[in-house]
């Protein structure tokens, strides 16, 4: 049983699991450059997405593959296997940046910051003028 095989007993409604992969419908040039030299298909990427965790990190969606995320009727088939750990980073607007393996990438992700730096927004800048306590200071 191939992995094209799977892909339709999952688009048929046999997993417990929703389909979410169908939302991301672009890839990045570095995604596809990525996905290409790491040798994952994009069958592979809808599979990671539709079964694999979300963690929204630094602005993103990481979605995660481990062990436990793959059901019990894929876990004996190799290529399954191979994607364990896979990583897929997904913009706001809905496009696969990049594409990775990292085992212990599930560590790595929860350790980065929730949110961006520059998405918080910025107190007005003080004036420039000291006050005139400390001038007086100053001068003296």
């Amino acid at each position: 049983m191939g992995m094209a095989d799977v892909m339709d007993e999952v688009e048929g409604g046999s997993s417990s699991h929703e389909r979410q992969g169908s939302s991301i419908t672009s890839f990045t040039q570095h995604a596809r450059r990525r996905s290409a030299r790491r040798n994952v298909a994009p069958d592979a990427v809808d599979y990671v997405l539709a079964y694999g965790r979300m963690i929204q990190r630094t602005g993103a969606m990481f979605y995660f593959l481990g062990r436990r995320d793959i059901p019990p009727c894929d876990r004996r088939a190799s290529w399954a296997s191979r994607l364990e750990g896979s990583i897929v980073i997904v913009a706001p607007d809905g496009a696969v940046i990049t594409i990775y393996r990292n085992r212990r990438g599930l560590h790595t992700i929860a350790r980065k910051m929730k949110y961006q730096l520059g998405a918080r927004k910025q107190a007005p800048a003080r004036d420039a003028e000291l006050p005139t306590t400390v001038m007086a200071r100053a001068s003296a």
